[in-house]
């Protein structure tokens, strides 16, 4: 009867064995694939930082872009409400691409511009179709 018992004993501590280390194979499948979920999730934040960053700095170079295109209009001789109309922003962003070019290409100089555009503004409210300025 022990020798039974015993066989018997060691039958269901050999499952039982065979059950723990499948768990523990399991397990470790569970874990490797979670860290591979974060790591992935992980890898995607830093190629997206990495995409808004390039996309940031391409973003500036085309503003500043822009801007030279209107100090260029504005060289034609075209006013700035006439060039804030055409462009469909505000007189006040475009004088302020001017006063900000004549500060640094003039250091010392005054406000720049104060001929016919100037008096021009003062008649001006400012906003062209809605538009603010300060977002564009």
């Amino acid at each position: 009867m022990m020798v039974q018992a015993r066989r018997k004993t060691e039958e269901l501590a050999a499952k039982r064995r065979e059950r723990e280390a499948e768990l523990q194979s399991l397990a470790t499948d569970y874990h490797a694939a979670t860290m591979m979920a974060e790591a992935t999730v992980e890898e995607a934040e830093r190629q997206a930082a990495e995409l808004i960053a390039a996309a940031k700095q391409n973003a500036e170079a085309a503003v500043e872009d822009a801007k030279e295109t209107v100090l260029k209009m504005l060289a034609t001789g075209e006013t700035r409400k006439g060039i804030a109309e055409l462009l469909d922003v505000s007189v006040s962003y475009v004088r302020s691409i001017d006063v900000a070019a004549s500060k640094t290409s003039k250091p010392g100089s005054g406000s720049g511009d104060t001929g016919a555009a100037g008096s021009e503004e003062g008649r001006s409210v400012g906003v062209v179709a809605g538009h603010e300025g300060s977002d564009h």
